[in-house]
């Protein structure tokens, strides 16, 4: 297969330490993380139960996200461009629990 720049695969995160890291057992509704100015990257890991992402300030709900991260399995994304004209990333990412329970740990690099 031929990869182009819209095919990158992650094999492993970066080998620089972590900028920040979030561990929460209590998501229920959703949960808005500030990402650090020099975030390219987050790991994010859905420890028993779904995780829904949605870039930005706006809130994740059931009905309006931008990403799936299974249930007890850790994905990872770059950052994406928010503003074309001045190549701005976005600066913050919301998540929410697609069942009780759900545990999400996210790692930014």
């Amino acid at each position: 297969m031929r990869k182009t720049q819209l095919q990158r695969f992650i094999l492993s995160t970066p080998a620089v330490p972590a900028l920040e890291e979030t561990y929460d057992a209590t998501i229920s509704s959703s949960t808005e993380l500030t990402l650090n100015a020099a975030t390219t990257l987050i790991e994010v890991s859905a420890i028993d139960k779904t995780i829904l992402l949605k870039w930005g300030t706006g809130d994740a709900i059931t009905s309006d996200f931008d990403e799936v991260i299974n249930l007890n399995t850790t994905r990872q994304f770059f950052i994406p461009v928010q503003d074309t004209g001045n190549n701005l990333l976005y600066t913050a990412v919301n998540f929410i629990e697609q069942a009780a329970t759900a545990i999400l740990a996210v790692v930014e690099k």
